[in-house]
Formats: structure tokens, sequence, C-alpha cells
């Protein structure tokens, strides 16, 4: 069976830490769906999509942790 690689198969991280928001640029031209994980449990967060190849992440309080895109 052939084997391709796809970019968008694994998900793209972003480390974040003691932060209550966070601007991430990823250039990928499209607006990804994004989850955080904060001591290995999902995160609630705010996303707002700037364009296709920027958003920003808000939390309530300051967080530690990590944003996937995907």
């Amino acid at each position: 069976m052939a084997k391709f690689n796809n970019p968008f198969s694994q998900p793209r991280e972003y480390p974040f830490i003691n932060t209550n928001n966070f601007t991430i640029s990823h250039n990928l031209g499209f607006k990804p769906m994004v989850y955080c994980i904060v001591d290995g449990r999902q995160a609630f967060c705010e996303v707002v999509h700037t364009d296709e190849n920027e958003l920003v992440v808000t939390f309530q309080n300051s967080l530690s942790g990590i944003i996937f895109l995907r």
C-alpha cells in the first residue's frame, strides 16, 4: 500500500506558558480547528480567527498548556 505525506494529518502544536491570550500566525491559508490541552485535559477557550493565517486564543485565567491546530 502506498503511503503519502499529508501535512495536515498531524496537528500543529503551539505551547504557551502563564498567559490569558495567545496570538498564533499559522500561515495555513484556512481557518483550522483549534483545541487546547491544559494539565492533560481539554480546556475551554475563546478563538477568534482574525484571517485565514492568524488567530487569537483567549482564556478567562492565565494558563499554561498546548494549543493544537488541525
